[in-house]
């Protein structure tokens, strides 16, 4: 039985609104805060082989000495993005394990299924 994997590339634009979005609805801003931009960085372990990525999201700040800033883990990107996918009616395996990496000026979301998982879908 074939393996079943997607790849979704999600452009710097799309990104920008995903995070704004996912911020406001976390209530991780002030909802009346606007995204100024935002920081992907990719993550090394100590043991050098896992690499994970977090961004942190610069929001408009009326007081310069005082940023607006929201950093978000791995996890939560995934969920940023999924959140989007169900928004535009993009279908997702439910099962499948979701991964990221940047992309461009972009990220790709990379998801799959393995033969039990697309099995037990059936």
């Amino acid at each position: 039985m074939p393996i079943d994997v997607r790849k979704l590339i999600f452009s710097k634009t799309e990104l920008r609104d995903t995070f704004e979005d996912y911020c406001r609805r976390k209530g991780l801003v002030n909802a009346m805060a606007s995204i100024e931009n935002y920081e992907l960085v990719t993550l090394k372990s100590s043991d050098l082989e896992k690499e994970s990525l977090s961004v942190t999201v610069n929001f408009v700040s009326p007081n310069p000495k005082r940023p607006i800033t929201a950093d978000l883990i791995e996890d939560e990107i995934v969920e940023a993005l999924v959140t989007a996918c169900k928004q535009l009616n993009i279908p997702l395996p439910r099962k499948g394990h979701k991964y990221i990496k940047p992309y461009k000026e972009g990220l790709m979301m990379t998801m799959g299924l393995n033969e039990s998982a697309v099995r037990a879908m059936h």
